[in-house]
């Protein structure tokens, strides 16, 4: 049974925070479960095309992702947003977790949405998020 709960959180749940979810997944051992939310997420949608594809090219496996709202009465160990923005709506639905809420890059900065701009920026996510995941290190 994992020891810790992170969650990773983004906008509709279909790029970027089951990105980050699977390749914090992939890269952690079993103590640690990861999973993911969108703050305005259709629940059962799956992952882009393109973030499969971006996620299968680096060796992790998203095909069967399906969407989920934000929980507000969750609790988890740690959250992780994508941007300043995300952050804003989790604490305000949320405020019981602040302390536990943080950008996922280390250094503040937003991880720009690729929807809608093709593989490229996919890519591009993909590696803005690994690179993120790779400096908090695998226990996040």
């Amino acid at each position: 049974m994992p020891e810790r709960r992170v969650l990773f959180v983004c906008t509709g749940n279909i790029c970027r925070s089951p990105m980050a979810a699977a390749v914090a997944a992939a890269r952690a051992g079993d103590r640690t479960a990861f999973e993911s939310a969108g703050i305005r997420a259709l629940a059962g949608e799956p992952a882009t095309p393109e973030a499969v594809e971006a996620c299968a090219e680096a060796g992790v496996a998203l095909a069967g992702h399906r969407a989920r709202a934000f929980d507000r009465g969750g609790s988890w160990d740690r959250v992780y947003v994508m941007t300043a923005d995300h952050l804003r709506a989790v604490l305000a639905a949320a405020p019981h977790l602040r302390g536990r809420v943080e950008m996922l890059r280390p250094d503040g900065g937003d991880v720009d949405d690729p929807y809608g701009w093709g593989i490229e920026a996919y890519r591009r996510a993909r590696d803005e998020i690994t690179a993120a995941i790779d400096a908090r290190g695998s226990g996040l």
